[in-house]
């Protein structure tokens, strides 16, 4: 029988912590929920036993929500964490997002937390590699290219430095980009659309609001001396920037709202982050499946899920899970291989075939297949036909390739 699922709510309003526990009754079988209101107390907790859920709030007295955070993060770092908070102090907000960068305001509706937590929870049985969700929990940042951010760090400790110039900058590393992505996209600032262009990120951060954690990025995240089995990091980063634009582009000719199609775009640029965490975790491995990918005996994603139990796909999406990226953002990121996949996708596009759509279309210009595309020349893209075919896309595909000013032949290495 599996063990219920622990999860530690931790709050100084003990009134908080009587409506949650009714809400989340109905769950008392599955989950193993205890309820504590201090810091302090969670900590004694957790020593005892550990949680594989930690749910604070921030501001408490004695040890606030940050510094308990940043304990559980150091001693225990699968463990999920999530704030609940009413704090409103930006400055508060945006330090707490390394310990827990997934971020809930109050008031939050008993049925939110729990997709967040169901969600987290089917993420992680997904992955099901105790040392890996481990790497993952300890990540902070993602590691940037050395001369990159030392141009960023000169550029930003200039008042004058103007803000174009600044997201040009950070729009060449991967690492930087994510994180200023990520708190865009951040319940912190509560935005109305999801923010999928570094560029309009800046801008609407400013500089005062970069600084901070650029600063904090910069400690730890150095890829000086880092093994990564080989993967051209520039190279896909800029793979994931035309995407971004090309998914975009896909969206767009198929009728998607403005606001799936940032989602889509967002999860365009983002796809192929995963690769950086095979890569950092276990270079060998991903050297190896790069090697069976160029080979041309496996794609890239089967010869990770061979080789590592899971793909670049999931664990991408699980690292923009737990950072607390939009669901539909998460969703397109882990499902674009091959989207029929996933669990019981309706009959209509999804960010997951944004994605893919427009990877399939960056192939097949790549490849310099012929226009009209033949049966042939979608399965050698990798193409998951019958998803297409759901939604007649495989017809739309030609004039949406050739009318796609995106598209060139810059194959990653």
């Amino acid at each position: 029988m599996t063990p219920p699922t622990r999860i530690l709510f931790v709050d100084d309003d003990p009134m908080v912590l009587q409506g949650l526990k009714r809400a989340l009754h109905r769950h008392h079988e599955d989950w193993s929920m205890r309820f504590c209101e201090s810091a302090e107390d969670a900590f004694t907790e957790m020593n005892h036993i550990p949680a594989d859920i930690v749910i604070s709030d921030l501001r408490m007295p004695g040890m606030d929500g940050v510094q308990f955070l940043e304990r559980v993060a150091s001693l225990w770092p699968s463990t999920i964490r999530i704030i609940l908070s009413g704090q409103t102090e930006r400055e508060t907000l945006l330090r707490a997002i390394g310990p827990a960068p997934q971020f809930l305001s109050k008031p939050c509706s008993a049925e939110h937390l729990e997709t967040v937590i169901s969600r987290s929870l089917r993420l992680r049985h997904m992955l099901n590699d105790p040392s890996f969700l481990k790497r993952i929990g300890q990540l902070r940042n993602l590691p940037s290219p050395p001369g990159i951010y030392s141009r960023l760090m000169e550029a930003i400790r200039n008042d004058k430095t103007p803000l174009d110039a600044v997201g040009r900058i950070i729009a060449q590393d991967i690492a930087f980009s994510t994180r200023l992505l990520q708190i865009a996209n951040s319940p912190i600032f509560a935005l109305p659309m999801t923010i999928s262009n570094v560029a309009h990120a800046t801008r609407l951060l400013g500089l005062d609001t970069i600084r901070a954690p650029a600063l904090t990025h910069g400690l730890v995240s150095s890829l000086h001396g880092i093994d990564l089995g080989g993967l051209p990091i520039e190279a896909l980063w800029m793979d994931g920037i035309q995407c971004g634009t090309v998914t975009r582009h896909m969206a767009l000719n198929m009728r998607a709202p403005s606001d799936i199609a940032n989602e889509a775009a967002l999860a365009g640029m983002l796809h192929g982050i995963g690769q950086l965490l095979l890569a950092m975790n276990d270079p060998r491995r991903h050297r190896a499946a790069r090697a069976a990918a160029q080979a041309g005996q496996l794609s890239l994603t089967e010869a990770e899920e061979r080789l590592f139990g899971f793909n670049h796909a999931l664990a991408g999406g699980y690292l923009l899970h737990l950072w607390g990226f939009p669901d539909a953002v998460v969703e397109g990121v882990i499902g674009w291989p091959f989207p029929s996949k996933i669990n019981a996708l309706p009959n209509l596009p999804t960010t997951a075939d944004f994605v893919h759509i427009a990877r399939v279309a960056m192939q097949l210009d790549r490849q310099g297949s012929d226009l009209p595309i033949e049966a042939d020349d979608l399965e050698d893209s990798g193409a998951d036909v019958a998803r297409l075919v759901a939604f007649g896309a495989q017809n739309s595909l030609p004039q949406w390739i050739r009318s796609c000013p995106h598209l060139g032949h810059r194959p990653l290495p």
